[in-house]
């Protein structure tokens, strides 16, 4: 065995046993703990602990139901798994429509500040570049966002309707959601080629009430994903093509071309993406190594370099355009000190010490930095002098990100213009809300558990595994440890959350072989 083919093997070993840790972590937390808000108006996060006895007997129901319709509809796949994948699909447009129409969600705060901004710019209006007198000049990252909306919104004007264009946007999002779950559920299929598996994918992509909520959502979130998957699909046609068998894609041109646009399409809409991208290129360098295919380092470079760029050369086209320039923003350090701090949301939850420690500093963004670091270098020591109180923050910043079933999806779809109807707004803040709390808590344990399942069964059968399988939850990991350190939100964690629905699928398919006599 060359070395790189140790150090493969090395990395697939470590990765399996990280995965299982992780994973059991998140199964018991899940289990023990519960944590939603309760009041839209403060938004305070509450950790409530879980009763076992409950919450286990849940878990393992729903989990059953899973499986025992993952398999029935795999019994006859080639009439039942089209049929399924259907139902799922138009599930999701229609409560999506039903959203759009009822829920009636509006974008605000950030998201309306950058939909502001893409309304002006689609009309010729180009002072929203500024360097102080725009919101951008706060936080240029999300120009893409912006040009992608201004896009649609220009396109949305050529049909002279008098409707906001948002409106259009959410349809759009409702069809993008659509593209998450058909890219994922080939995905799936790509990597296991099990039809119980595709089906049980495609039920708990249907029930996961979360995606559906976040349809509505007009923010960078559901755009980046729906091209990030389908890049990691495109990727894995590439990896999944040559790695036993030999063989080699139809169009492996195509497939690279489409993979390194799509990646670079969702850092572009989402800069956090980046988190996602960096695991893409750290398991394609091991995958070509191993393999040695030293043309996938090609496209590894070409993707670093795009995703790196394409974010300050999209700001310098509107800085050329309107005449004027960006401030380089609040800087990164002043979100890592934020999320040392407590919130009234949440320990490390936004409380608005970025935005005014770079406004007090004259929007300096070297002096900002500064400032963060002193207060990180405090906040350190005050950590070391009181560790129980140290291990309690981050246990609870911890809690309040991955034991939250519903992912603040609530809170984030909460704004609107117009009244909702009756059946939204107890949703929200009414009878109906504890109901979607408490399902959407069953199935994230239901989705820990197969996630668990998935990796135990893999090290207890001495499985040989490919490093490219654990792709989404060396993501999600990644996306754990950066948000322990930077600004928390459930939000944030939603998409990790939507990387481990596939391990769940072959794990709780798995769990349904060692059940059978």
């Amino acid at each position: 065995m060359h070395n790189s083919g140790r150090l493969y093997t090395i990395a697939c070993n470590f990765i399996q046993g990280l995965a299982l840790v992780f994973t059991g972590i998140l199964l018991l937390s899940g289990l023990l703990f519960t944590c939603y808000a309760q009041d839209m108006t403060s938004q305070e996060v509450l950790t409530v602990p879980d009763n076992p006895l409950i919450s286990l007997p849940g878990m393992l129901i729903l989990g059953g139901v899973f499986l025992g319709l993952g398999g029935l509809f795999a019994k006859s796949a080639t009439r039942r798994k089209p049929l399924l994948l259907a139902l799922v699909m138009v599930w999701i447009l229609m409560c999506g429509g039903l959203l759009i129409l009822f829920g009636r969600t509006a974008p605000a705060a950030d998201a309306w500040s950058v939909y502001s901004a893409a309304e002006a710019l689609a009309t010729g209006d180009t002072s929203v570049i500024h360097p102080t007198d725009s919101y951008l000049s706060y936080y240029p990252q999300q120009v893409g966002l912006m040009a992608f909306w201004e896009l649609l919104i220009r396109l949305w004007n050529l049909l002279h309707l008098d409707l906001q264009a948002y409106h259009f946007i959410k349809c759009l999002y409702v069809l993008l959601t659509c593209s998450i779950v058909y890219t994922q559920y080939r995905t799936v299929h790509l990597l296991w080629a099990d039809d119980r598996i595709d089906c049980i994918y495609l039920l708990l992509a249907g029930c996961n009430l979360p995606l559906i909520m976040y349809s509505s959502f007009v923010y960078g979130e559901t755009p980046s994903f729906a091209a990030l998957s389908a890049g990691i699909y495109f990727l894995m046609k590439l990896l999944r093509s040559d790695d036993a068998a030999g063989r080699t894609p139809a169009h492996p041109a195509g497939d690279a071309v489409l993979c390194i646009l799509l990646l670079t399409l969702s850092v572009l809409l989402r800069k956090n993406s980046l988190i996602l991208l960096i695991a893409v290129l750290l398991v394609t360098v091991f995958e070509a190594l191993n393999r040695r295919r030293y043309r996938l380092l090609l496209l590894c470079l070409i993707g670093a370099i795009l995703s790196v760029s394409i974010l300050p050369i999209t700001r310098k086209a509107y800085e050329l355009r309107a005449g004027n320039t960006l401030q380089d923003g609040v800087p990164a350090m002043s979100y890592f000190a934020m999320g040392m701090q407590e919130s009234s949301r949440g320990n490390g939850w936004y409380n608005g010490y970025n935005f005014n420690t770079y406004q007090e500093s004259d929007m300096d963004t070297r002096l900002t930095t500064q400032r963060s670091e002193q207060f990180i270098e405090e906040r350190i020591a005050y950590f070391k002098a009181h560790p129980a109180y140290a291990m309690s923050f981050y246990f609870y910043k911890y809690l309040s990100q991955w034991a939250d079933g519903t992912y603040a999806s609530r809170q984030a779809t909460l704004a609107t213009l117009g009244e909702r109807h009756p059946f939204f707004q107890k949703l929200y803040d009414g009878a109906y809300s504890q109901w979607y709390i408490g399902f959407c808590n069953i199935y994230q344990s239901v989705l820990y558990l197969g996630c668990f399942a998935f990796f135990f069964l893999r090290l207890w059968k001495r499985r040989a595994t490919a490093l490219y399988l654990y792709l989404g939850l060396i993501g999600a990991f990644g996306g754990f440890l950066f948000h322990m350190i930077w600004e928390a939100n459930a939000r944030y964690i939603f998409l990790y959350g939507l990387l481990l629905i596939p391990y769940a699928a072959a794990g709780l398919s798995g769990l349904g072989d060692r059940s059978r006599p």
